[in-house]
């Protein structure tokens, strides 16, 4: 059970939810997703996002999916992005790009793992990675308090929490 994030194509979903391209309209999305509203936790959602033409979430085990229009201006879909849900207390669905689990593994090993399949991803600075059309952001874990007086020597390993990747921007006229 993997949602797989398809570069330049769009995000498959877990079996036997479906695939969904990007430039599909809202209609499109919702009637592949309508055989299968029992799947979803809470159902299909339209939340607000601000610049979005249309927005539709769910939920899958342990993380949120926000599909929605807003690049293009055009009604299309265009943009998927993926959060876990520390809340859920079902096993988390794995997040897979190229191959590699994005949240399932620390951030450097995730970097690493890209590289090496031939995606040129820069460092994460800050907590966030950008490239092209694809986002990975910091999980943000509860914070624990340091023993007082004491400083940490070194940053601990951190892992990825949301993801989001976007259709190919469109040709500049």
């Amino acid at each position: 059970m993997t949602i797989d994030l398809l570069p330049g194509r769009g995000v498959r979903l877990p079996a036997p939810l479906p695939e969904l391209p990007f430039g599909l309209g809202e209609d499109a999305v919702r009637r592949l997703l309508a055989p299968h509203t029992a799947l979803l936790r809470g159902g299909v959602e339209s939340p607000f996002v601000c610049g979005a033409t249309w927005t539709l979430a769910f939920s899958l085990p342990g993380v949120g999916v926000l599909l929605y229009a807003g690049r293009a201006g055009d009604g299309r879909f265009s943009d998927v992005g993926v959060t876990r849900d520390p809340r859920d207390e079902r096993p988390a669905c794995p997040v897979g790009l190229h191959g590699v689990d994005v949240f399932g593994w620390p951030a450097h090993e995730v970097v690493e793992a890209l590289r090496a399949g031939g995606l040129p991803v820069p460092d994460p600075e800050g907590g966030t990675l950008h490239h092209d059309t694809l986002r990975l952001s910091r999980n943000t874990p509860n914070a624990r308090p340091l023993a007082t007086g004491r400083k940490p020597r070194r940053e601990p390993p951190f892992t990825f929490g949301s993801v989001s990747l976007g259709a190919a921007p469109p040709p500049p006229r």
